[in-house]
């Protein structure tokens, strides 16, 4: 009877052992989670990538140089209100929040039109970004900055007219050619083509002695960019 009892009870812990036996509960995919790939050149992925299209000595240097520091305004000189913008150095120096463009005295006085005064040309909307997202990015004084530049297109429209509006308006528009620019006029044809025909223009820009070295206050032009003006002299220095 024992044996018959025992092997009853075995039977039965057997049944109750295998009917409390849950199937796994089944985990939704949303729950998973995968691990990022290994990435050994990044390391902080929430850094902001820098605004590497804009550049100091290329971008936001001449736009000082020609609009600024101009002879009887902010050049070393004349050195206006106690601004020198001639360098990196002296343009950091005040009136510059890094990082903060609307924070930054010499930003914002652009932005609003009170400066360049009359009649230097207003800053344009290009040249107004340049100097905005410099500062948004540190205002770092970037000095191996590529120029962006191809001999092949020496077209007075596309290769020349665009080097004088960068580096050469400022003293040189019509508006102000007379205080600033010894009555040198290079935001028409007309100009630039005067002075191609004289011999100034590639005398100045390749600072030669005897002439004036341009951009006055800058750096001397890309070898690329002189070519350019070279090339559309001797192909005639055609309005093309």
């Amino acid at each position: 009877m024992r044996k018959i009892i025992f092997a009853i009870s075995v039977i039965a812990g057997v049944f109750l052992i295998t009917t409390c036996t849950h199937k796994p509960f089944p985990i939704p995919k949303s729950a998973i989670i995968t691990p990022p790939p290994i990435d050994s050149t990044h390391h902080d992925t929430t850094s902001t990538v820098p605004d590497t299209s804009v550049c100091f000595q290329r971008d936001v240097l001449p736009i000082f140089i020609g609009s600024c520091a101009k002879p009887g305004c902010h050049d070393p000189i004349t050195n206006a209100e106690g601004y020198d913008l001639s360098t990196y150095s002296n343009i950091i120096s005040k009136g510059l929040v890094k990082y903060n463009s609307s924070a930054s005295y010499l930003y914002t006085i652009c932005v609003s039109g009170e400066m360049p005064t009359y009649p230097t040309p207003k800053l344009d909307s290009t040249q107004l970004s340049f100097i905005k997202r410099w500062i948004e990015k540190g205002a770092p004084n970037d000095t191996n900055c590529i120029v962006y530049c191809d001999t092949n297109k020496y077209t007075f429209a596309v290769g020349v007219a665009p080097i004088m509006q960068k580096y050469c308006y400022g003293c040189h528009a019509t508006a102000v050619a007379a205080t600033s620019g010894k009555g040198v006029i290079l935001d028409t044809y007309s100009g630039v083509l005067g002075q191609a025909q004289n011999g100034k223009l590639l005398g100045d820009l390749n600072h030669l002695s005897g002439f004036y070295y341009m951009p006055l206050g800058g750096a001397k032009l890309s070898d690329c960019q002189i070519t350019q003006i070279k090339k559309w002299i001797d192909n005639g220095a055609l309005n093309n």
